[in-house]
């Protein structure tokens, strides 16, 4: 019993230092203890995987709990089936399939979770083993190659290779500890020398990141009023140099009753289109919640909503507002990665009586309206630029569609002050160190408080400001016209596994049926 609970401990150590701040090294021996409890054949095995699998979770994302207790069970729960089921199943064919089968299964079927997790409506992808690596951009800057589900590949290769060392520790040490070590020195010395040897192209953009620190729980939605927020964003973000190209403003930072069916002659937007005009070179990357509403008759969305006091109907949306001070009309893009509960009710006719959990944060919840593509800000001067909003940022090939599409650099706009001075907003900072690498994008961050900040096309931090600061950050990135073969290709990890796995699939159960059949005859 004692040796099952420390086995199981250990795997939960190492796969949750990582998210910790102690790099991703541990994630290459963290199934080790698991498969080394499989090799004992315990009775209700799967309760162990469970438990280290839901400690990784809880020591790691507990943050999230403090938004709302809902979240506390339901993002464990939700994790544990994308997590224990594929490792169960592989558990289940290990011992009655051939050895190179049951390990492709389980790299191929680990893959394949981390996929459908990332992709469905209740999606929470921010354990992606190839996320593990975001503290240390240095040593993955291959993800140009493959994304962060390379990064996925490589830890559960190294996990069987290390295994394997510790099955022959006692025999043949040298000859199992050879492939272990090959298999992590080669990618992190080519890593390294791409890293020294890379460089941008010098293209500046000069970017403004306003970070108000408005508290998101005692004055975001009632402390402070709309125009007293407006004003204490705009107060910031006017010490910008005049030939500034970008400013960037948080998620959701203004509220003027944006309907979007005659944005145009705003009030609101007149103020900011005026304020712009200090600024000739400049766009105004604003985040604002906007509303659309619908003639009668015309068709709905499932998100639509109804007022019934007011008898109209229409979306509500988490968007971003390109506004300059010489053009009257006004660039949008909507949020359309949703976090699950807050602005996505997912799969309602499902899940339809669970309605009432829906978290509220800042009067939004509820499911929002979302866009189909991604379309870009252009700024006065032709920049291209990509905006992210919040959680988009944790979605490695949703990022990608934005560089197809041509932006020269990135920006990102959020509100990371819903979880306090926890390990939440440093995580999601780190992730966007990924994105740049994938990309080979510069980046602008700006978050209402967290971490706002510029990372370079290596995915090095060259300035930031840090949680509870009120300021105006001012820097410049290069932009980018290159694409690197992971935009080109997208998540083909995930398409070769599949293949792989489908492959595996038919070969194990025409290996049993003939085995089967060989019984028979004989």
């Amino acid at each position: 019993m004692l040796k099952k609970l420390s086995l199981t401990l250990l795997s939960a150590l190492l796969f949750a230092l990582p998210w910790w701040g102690f790099g991703g090294w541990s994630l290459f021996i963290a199934f080790v203890p698991l498969l080394v409890l499989s090799d004992m054949r315990p009775r209700f095995y799967w309760v162990w995987a469970a438990l280290a699998f839901t400690l990784w979770n809880i020591s790691t994302t507990w943050w999230v709990g403090i938004a709302t207790p809902v979240a506390t069970f339901g993002i464990p729960i939700g994790s544990l089936f994308f997590t224990l089921l594929p490792f169960m199943i592989f558990h289940r064919l290990r011992f009655r399939a051939p050895k190179p089968i049951a390990w492709a299964l389980f790299v191929t079927l680990w893959i394949a979770f981390e996929a459908l997790f990332m992709n469905n409506e209740i999606s929470f992808p921010w354990l992606t083993l190839g996320y593990g690596f975001a503290d240390t951009p240095q040593i993955v800057q291959w993800y140009e190659l493959t994304g962060s589900f390379g990064g996925s590949l490589w830890v559960l290769v190294g996990n069987i290779l290390f295994y394997r060392l510790w099955k022959h520790r006692r025999d043949r040490l040298w000859r199992a500890a050879l492939p272990a070590l090959l298999w992590i020195v080669l990618p992190v010395g080519a890593s390294l020398i791409r890293y020294a040897t890379y460089e941008e192209n010098v293209h500046p953009v000069s970017v403004a990141v306003v970070q108000p620190n408005i508290d998101p729980y005692n004055e975001k939605f009632g402390g402070l009023t709309t125009t007293q927020q407006r004003d204490l964003i705009l107060g910031l973000a006017q010490e910008a140099p005049r030939d500034i190209d970008l400013i960037l403003t948080p998620e959701t930072a203004f509220d003027g009753d944006f309907w979007l069916n005659d944005l145009g002659s705003n009030a609101e937007i007149d103020t900011l289109r005026r304020f712009m005009a200090r600024f000739p070179q400049a766009e105004l990357v604003a985040g604002a919640t906007t509303l659309l509403r619908y003639d009668d008759g015309a068709p709905h969305r499932r998100w639509t909503r109804t007022d019934p006091l007011w008898g109209i109907s229409y979306d509500v949306y988490n968007s971003a507002l390109g506004i300059s001070g010489g053009r009257r009309e006004v660039q949008v893009y909507h949020k359309s990665k949703l976090v699950v509960g807050a602005e996505l009710f997912p799969y309602p006719k499902v899940f339809g009586m669970l309605k009432f959990l829906n978290i509220d944060l800042g009067g939004i919840s509820g499911s929002l309206g979302m866009q189909e593509h991604r379309t870009l800000m252009v700024t006065p001067e032709g920049i291209r630029t990509g905006v992210a909003i919040c959680y988009e940022s944790v979605y490695g090939g949703y990022c990608t569609e934005y560089v197809r599409r041509g932006a020269q650099v990135m920006c990102i706009i959020t509100n990371d002050g819903w979880w306090g001075d926890t390990p939440g907003y440093r995580q999601h900072f780190s992730y966007a160190r990924l994105r740049a690498v994938e990309t080979r994008r510069s980046i602008a961050r700006c978050a209402n408080t967290g971490i706002s900040g510029f990372i370079d096309q290596r995915g090095d931090v060259t300035d930031s400001l840090g949680w509870d600061q009120r300021g105006l950050l001012t820097g410049g990135i290069n932009a980018n016209d290159a694409l690197t073969p992971y935009v080109r290709g997208g998540d083909y990890i995930v398409r070769l596994s599949l293949l792989v796995l489908g492959l595996c699939l038919l070969y194990w159960v025409a290996w049993r049926f003939r085995k089967r059949s060989l019984l028979v005859e004989e």
